[in-house]
């Protein structure tokens, strides 16, 4: 008998999965509404995805991935992250609300948000609680280790980090064989990779390992003629799926292949063959996943985390290691057990890392560490699940009872509600001070230059690296076109917001802007051009020098 939506919604609502869901959300939630609260405005390599969010439903989607710093680095190879499904998947929510600063901050929470969710239902789907409830630790331990602003900033980096728990889990979940997750497989390793070059090892070493095991079950005639025809039949549909999936996920970066010469496949194995950068060793990059594992619960992100050279934290994390490779290989009850499927899932994951850290160099080692986070808190929950399956039988046969379970759901709440709190506190100095330049520019621009008009902004020193861009986007998402991103050797899908496309119009069809700043000589980095006027923009405090905007508007376009 079919089950009424009402029935149904009520299942969902009493459900112990739907309780672990809202206890893993706990953490991001409250980074949001302390995030939201204290106005969070976009700017510098935010402003830039952010402004990329929005041309999604222009007449140039992106089709490229956010910059990358290759053509900073020796090399001098310009390039781009893997692909743009960041922007796509935002666009919708942004759209919602205008492409406002809060439709930025709270897609970027809902794609978190679906990402936590996810990895709790699959685990739950697994092998319910002895599954679900170390995953949902590991969730809320990782949310205290990244920090409330990794959770809810765009910025490439940081929106990979918690969807690769869910990587690990949906990758667990189809070795487990639970075949129907492998779409999720596909999304989430597909949206990882492409936000990030420093996530991209860790998904090709995974997505390698998955199929291998799948060739050797096959292989093994797990597929053969004893098979019934629906569950071959569910296998087929299942790869279709996924196969659909993939292909639309990674279409904008199928096209660039054939819409740009060089295309960024191409520049970014150039810049690799070329780089002068010797990489990292193997037993450097070895030695950081094992000191995060062993130093995990007393050590929270930092922008300047450093890669671990061994002592007692690594010495710690081998230990955990071995106890990984136990749990996956050895003990009596083998082979397949969720607990011993997930030590494997771990223990491929620690080896495609340490592959993909050997790559890294003159790059902030805090970004290319980032997947260490999702793998460290999956292994120990791995660690926690297969030693459950292990424990004597009189262990199994303990039952806390509903005040029993509802004293741990309480107890769940508050390390949530810490693991927020707790974490290493947001640092918005650049963001507030690109907030007051924007909030007293903008209206300033949109009073004296006619709605639509073009508008260079460009300017000196630091600040006008960071600052360019929040006004770049805040002007373009009022109908305003900004040119403000730096130019780039090679063609790229947002050239026509770049600085020199402006230089070669006539000098009257553009406004002009200029950041400035205070100078220790008590002048201005750069001589004011004749016929500017001067806007000031920030006072200098701790964050930094103070600000000023010279702007020239020609008469044609006043409003």
């Amino acid at each position: 008998m079919p089950v009424s939506v009402a029935r149904r919604l009520r299942l969902i609502a009493h459900s112990p999965a739907t309780y672990l869901v809202l206890i893993a959300l706990v953490p991001l939630l409250l980074a949001y509404l302390r995030t939201a609260a204290h106005g969070w405005s976009p700017e510098g390599d935010d402003a830039v995805i952010a402004d990329r969010i929005r041309m999604v439903f222009s007449t140039n989607p992106p089709v490229m991935g956010q910059n990358s710093t290759s053509g900073l680095q020796a090399g001098k190879v310009d390039s781009h992250h893997p692909g743009p499904l960041e922007f796509y998947l935002a666009a919708p929510v942004a759209l919602l609300f205008g492409f406002h600063n809060l439709g930025i901050l709270t897609a970027v929470v809902v794609l978190n948000g679906l990402a936590i969710a996810g990895t709790v239902l699959i685990a739950w789907r697994l092998r319910g609680p002895r599954t679900a409830i170390p995953i949902v630790a590991a969730v809320v331990v990782l949310q205290w280790v990244l920090g409330p602003e990794v959770l809810v900033r765009p910025l490439n980096t940081y929106v990979a980090a918690l969807p690769a728990l869910l990587v690990l889990v949906s990758a667990w979940a189809v070795l487990d064989g639970y075949l129907a997750m492998l779409w999720v497989y596909v999304v989430s390793a597909s949206y990882v990779a492409q936000a990030n070059l420093a996530f991209t090892p860790f998904v090709v070493g995974l997505s390698v390992v998955l199929a291998l095991v799948g060739l050797v079950r096959v292989l093994r005639r797990h597929d053969g003629p004893g098979r019934s025809p629906d569950a071959r039949r569910r296998s087929l549909r299942a790869w279709a799926i996924a196969g659909g999936v993939l292909l639309l996920v990674w279409l904008p970066s199928l096209l660039e292949l054939v819409l740009y010469s060089p295309n960024n496949l191409a520049q970014l194995w150039r810049y690799r063959s070329e780089s002068q950068a010797d990489g990292t060793p193997w037993s450097r990059a070895f030695a950081y996943p094992l000191g995060q594992l062993g130093s995990l619960g007393f050590g929270r992100f930092t922008a300047g985390n450093g890669a671990t050279r061994g002592g007692l934290a690594a010495s710690c994390g081998a230990v955990l290691l071995v106890l990984t490779a136990l749990g996956a290989f050895g003990g009596r009850k083998l082979p397949h057990t969720a607990g011993s499927t997930a030590c494997g899932v771990a223990l491929a994951a620690v080896a495609a890392e340490t592959w993909g850290l050997t790559y890294m160099a003159g790059i902030p080692v805090a970004y290319w560490t980032m997947p260490v986070f999702a793998i460290g808190v999956f292994l120990i929950a791995a660690l926690a699940i297969r030693g459950w399956e292990l424990a004597p039988e009189h262990v199994h046969r303990f039952h806390l009872g509903r005040t029993g379970w509802a004293s741990v759901a309480a107890g769940g709440v508050l390390v949530a509600v810490f693991a927020s709190v707790g974490a290493t506190p947001p640092n918005w100095t650049a963001m507030d001070r690109a907030r007051t330049a924007t909030d007293r520019l903008i209206p300033y621009l949109t009073e004296h230059v006619a709605p639509g008009s073009r508008v260079k902004v460009g300017g000196d020193g630091l600040t006008a690296l960071t600052m360019n861009s929040a006004v770049g986007f805040q002007l373009d998402r009022r109908g305003y076109h900004a040119y403000y991103l730096l130019a780039r050797k090679t063609a790229e899908d947002t050239d026509d917001y770049h600085v020199d496309r402006a230089d070669r119009l006539p000098p009257d069809a553009y406004a002009r802007v200029s950041l400035v700043e205070r100078t220790s000589g008590g002048g201005w980095s750069s001589p004011q051009p004749p016929g500017s006027q001067a806007v000031d923009l920030v006072p200098a405090d701790a964050g930094g020098p103070a600000v000023r905007a010279f702007v020239t508007v020609p008469d044609q376009l006043r409003p």
